[in-house]
């Protein structure tokens, strides 16, 4: 029976290493992004964008104008994001803290709104299989902004509600799984509309992206931090890379993509459009 045991393991361990032989051995060193607008000018409205990374880990986002910065701690989890305007005093600066457990406790977020300074504080925190978020603004004299409640199941964020002034529940959302892919976010209460995402079966750059700035936590951290931070998008916790989404709101936009690979079936290239053409974006991977 042992001789059996260990017969299998054999068999099963090179695969193993090779999995995290891959995902070791593979780094992001840049992403060039060009969206280009065609609702307005026949020839485009063009936005260039650039992340760069050093030793894996997303440093900046640039664009002609802004440029994002990302600061790590000594646990290597994101500490810092300071966001600025090229010839301009504008900034907005988010300070991310942990629990020993490396699971985000607070975010907290300067910025400014029609003229004023405001620091919006969110409150993480962990009961059971429950996170509880809390927002809070300054200038609403730390009255509550956002009552979010998040249901966590095997590791992942299953549902989510949204609670008025009354606790009452607003809105509630339930998460579907599959192959380690977000393929539904399905309305329960309040908006009752269903999104259905389709993957390749390659391996994502997002995940290699969002891994080496929250860690082990990155699968609750992210849908939390998503619901705040556009540059955190939930679907980036899945394993592989999303092509379409079709949703049953009146409202949705039609999106599509495609993807070329290399070698180790990361990305090397993405095309993507919207309202049939009318918006398109064009991303180029370079791996160290």
């Amino acid at each position: 029976m042992k001789t059996y045991i260990i017969a299998i393991f054999m068999v099963a361990f090179p695969c193993l290493t090779q999995s995290q032989v891959q995902e070791n051995s593979i780094k992001l060193k840049k992403i060039n992004i060009v969206k280009t607008n065609f609702r307005n000018l026949k020839s485009g409205e063009i936005v260039n964008k650039t992340i760069l990374f050093e030793e894996g880990k997303l440093q900046s986002i640039k664009t002609s104008e802004v440029t994002q910065s990302f600061f790590y701690n000594l646990q290597g989890l994101l500490d810092m994001t300071v966001k600025g305007r090229e010839g301009s005093n504008w900034k907005e600066v988010v300070n991310y803290s942990y629990d020993r457990q490396q699971r985000l406790v607070k975010f907290v977020k300067k910025y400014e709104e029609g003229g004023e300074l405001v620091t919006k504080t969110v409150s993480i925190a962990y009961e059971g299989a429950r996170a509880k978020a809390i927002t809070k603004k300054s200038n609403s004299h730390q009255i509550l902004i956002e009552d979010i409640e998040y249901i966590v199941e095997n590791g992942l964020v299953v549902r989510r509600s949204s609670r008025d002034r009354n606790q009452q529940i607003i809105n509630k959302i339930e998460y579907v799984y599959a192959k380690d892919n977000i393929v539904r976010h399905k309305g329960l209460l309040g908006d009752k509309s269903i999104k259905d995402y389709t993957f390749d079966d390659k391996n994502s750059a997002d995940l290699l992206i969002i891994k080496n700035i929250f860690g082990q936590n990155y699968k609750v951290i992210v849908p939390i931090v998503s619901f705040h931070e556009e540059e955190f998008d939930f679907q980036s916790i899945s394993n592989n890379n999303e092509l379409s989404i079709i949703s049953t709101s009146a409202n949705h936009i039609s999106e599509n993509g495609k993807y070329k690979y290399n070698n180790l079936n990361y990305p090397i290239s993405y095309s993507f459009s919207q309202e049939k053409g009318m918006l398109k974006t064009e991303k180029t991977y370079f791996y160290e």
